[in-house]
């Protein structure tokens, strides 16, 4: 991490110290006691089971010191906050103005983690670059992302995530980005954000809080097509469309291996092979080079990068299993990437089959939307429809009524039996559902 001192530590979370502050660097900064190291400072936060100020005492002789809202009967050094939480925050704020690198913040309701892991694929192709790692997308995990910030980081890709009005404010005057890529805005988190307008106003809740001007926005959404900047920032769009400063043209889909496109920057184009399948990859894949072009990297660097990119677990990750293709995207889910996961299915070769759950926190339109999915699932030719979950069951409802007759509502132990008994060698199974639903132990279960 870059140079960072207790006394640091004491300026950025208003704390109040509690016995004597050793002096030097600190090593690292952790909130997991069985991480605390010589040197680190273990940051104690309440959990719903565990509390982190009952590790405190048992940190003596190993940690630096301790961030607490409490003062705990040890030996260990403390630094009181009124609140834990937010001194992860604080802590990671200070450290971004500290380093001085220049931040790309990631945000949208869906294609979040792809389009961070392309841009930071491409822009790495000049800079040294730390990306946010696994969810650490929120209020906690963005700061803590910051915490690996070292003094060789030129630029941070930070993925910002939200589920209620509020939170994006909060973790934008952390990240301060300087350039803003959005992916779109769809009908995730409805529960909480009401509808597509209640998501934008969310998302954008960014803007102000901005260090730089720059914002990356997704021509194909009409949300952002049609969002007014406010004075002084300016807009770079992307999109399938030559009325896009970067667009893609000449769009072909080599199974699910890879598409390739002409990217288009300007007037300058370039030719370019996605090691990843459909159309929203690519759109995906303009997002990063509009960012990577506001940095100053020439067309070859990006096609470099865009070409370097690697698939995330849990995202149209691929996994040969005895002759069949099983595409493991159930990280996440929306109806907006449901469909476009059902899309790449469609143009598999073989016998297609899908495994779907639950799309959840959709709010009212719940029903209708897993319905939709349903009759997509049939209107696309799928062979064979598995789903889980009382919301998937009106997927397979649904489909069933649109003629999918192989259309099944199943317990998880009674979908990996019958899958793992039907999965045969040229087949392609797509597995998909929001996180809560954890269908990789479905994966699991057939493959073990």
């Amino acid at each position: 991490m870059i140079e960072l001192t207790l006394k640091e530590i004491l300026e950025a979370t208003g704390g109040v110290a509690r016995g004597a502050l050793p002096g030097g660097n600190i090593a690292s900064i952790t909130t997991d006691s069985r991480q605390a190291a010589e040197g680190s400072v273990f940051i104690a936060l309440k959990g719903e089971r565990v509390d982190g100020h009952s590790f405190v005492p048992g940190l003596e002789g190993r940690a630096m010191a301790a961030v607490v809202e409490h003062e705990i009967d040890c030996a260990l050094p403390q630094i009181v906050v009124d609140s834990t939480y937010r001194a992860v925050g604080a802590i990671g704020a200070y450290i971004r103005n500290r380093s001085g690198v220049i931040v790309v913040g990631v945000t949208g309701s869906v294609c979040k983690t792809s389009v961070k892991e392309l841009t930071a694929s491409v822009i790495s192709q000049r800079f040294n670059v730390l990306k946010t790692e696994k969810n650490h997308n929120n209020e906690l995990g963005l700061p803590m992302t910051l915490f690996r910030l070292t003094d060789e980081h030129e630029v941070a890709v930070l993925e910002m995530g939200i589920s209620y009005f509020g939170e994006m404010d909060r973790i934008s005057k952390i990240a301060r980005p300087d350039i803003a890529v959005y992916t779109n805005i769809e009908n995730v988190h409805t529960e909480n954000l009401i509808d597509r307008d209640g998501v934008l106003r969310a998302k954008t809740e960014l803007v102000p809080n901005m260090r730089g001007n720059t914002l990356v926005l997704n021509a194909e959404d009409d949300k952002l097509a049609g969002y007014k900047l406010p004075n002084g920032k300016k807009a770079v769009y992307y999109g399938f469309s030559d009325k896009a400063f970067v667009y893609a043209s000449n769009i072909a889909e080599d199974g699910l291996a890879s598409t390739r496109f002409t990217l288009h920057v300007g007037a300058d184009s370039i030719a370019v092979d996605l090691p990843a399948a459909g159309r929203h990859m690519v759109l995906d894949s303009l997002a990063a080079a509009a960012a990577g072009h506001e940095l100053g990297l020439t067309l070859p660097e990006i096609k470099r990068g865009i070409e370097s990119y690697k698939t995330v677990e849990g995202r149209m990750q691929r996994i040969d299993f005895g002759g069949a293709v099983i595409i493991n995207d159930c990280y996440n889910a929306s109806p907006t990437s449901m469909a476009a996961s059902l899309g790449v299915l469609a143009g598999a070769k073989g016998r297609r089959l899908a495994l779907l759950g639950d799309m959840l926190e959709l709010g009212e339109r719940s029903d209708e939307l897993h319905r939709g999915i349903g009759t997509l699932c049939a209107k696309l030719g799928i062979d064979g429809l598995f789903t889980v979950g009382g919301s998937g069951k009106l997927i397979s409802d649904e489909a069933r009524a649109a003629g999918l007759e192989k259309a099944y509502n199943l317990t998880p132990e009674e979908a990996a039996e019958r899958i793992g008994e039907l999965l045969a060698p040229g087949d392609t199974l797509l597995v998909k559902a929001s996180r809560g639903m954890k269908l990789e132990r479905i994966i699991k279960a057939i493959t073990e």
